[in-house]
């Protein structure tokens, strides 16, 4: 049985780009704070955005770095988030 997510992962790319362009890493947490600032919607469930910044790299748009932060955002899971930045 095939599995399908009910995000369409290229709804953030525009927010991603920008991200890419005007910060040297980041993580979801600055993708969540411009998201909020736009007042537009967010990945549900919130465990997809993994999938959308992967998504992302698949498309060239972004790569992982290799470091990782803890989420700033209250009721986070304290999981450690993975940093990204703009494809070199």
């Amino acid at each position: 049985q095939k599995i399908t997510m009910k995000t369409n992962t290229n709804k953030w790319f525009k927010e991603i780009t920008w991200l890419g362009d005007n910060f040297e890493k980041f993580s979801v947490d600055e993708l969540r704070i411009l998201c909020h600032a736009k007042e537009k919607e967010m990945p549900t469930p919130a465990a997809n955005l993994g999938n959308v910044f992967r998504s992302a790299a698949k498309e060239g748009l972004i790569e992982p770095v290799e470091e990782f932060t803890k989420s700033k955002w209250r009721k986070s899971s304290r999981v450690p988030r993975q940093y990204w930045r703009k494809k070199r």
